[in-house]
């Protein structure tokens, strides 16, 4: 009790500067908050410009990623199989591919990419489109 008197302490006056210092903190975690978000929203529109979206239409000749080749890759084995045929596209992404005995199964789009080369050497079969 006695070094409280010796010290003068103001009651009032440090409840009001601890308030302050607690409102400039909300106030410093709020622009971090905002500057994050702005940062995030750059990254993101950045991010999103360089994403090239592959869009396949039935008839499309394509080559299926080979997943199974990731654990045991062979040195000169290719990771890319087919080409295989489209034969129908989901809204969703799923396409239906056909091999060469005929058989018809369903993969998601990315595990698939277009097939540029010709076929029986008389046309091509997919050309590259640039903005």
């Amino acid at each position: 009790m006695w070094a409280l008197k010796k010290l003068n302490l103001e009651w009032d006056l440090a409840a009001n500067i601890r308030v302050e210092q607690l409102n400039e903190l909300d106030e410093f975690r709020f622009h971090d908050y905002s500057s994050s978000s702005l940062y995030k929203d750059k990254m993101k529109y950045l991010h999103y410009k360089y994403i090239r979206y592959k869009e396949f239409k039935e008839g499309d000749l394509v080559f299926l990623f080979n997943s199974r080749l990731r654990m045991f890759p062979g040195k000169l084995k290719s990771k890319w199989s087919g080409p295989f045929k489209v034969v129908h596209v989901t809204p969703f992404g799923a396409l239906d591919l056909k091999n060469k005995n005929g058989e018809i199964f369903r993969v998601h789009g990315h595990q698939v990419k277009h097939y540029l080369g010709k076929v029986d050497d008389d046309h091509v079969v997919a050309l590259l489109h640039f903005k």
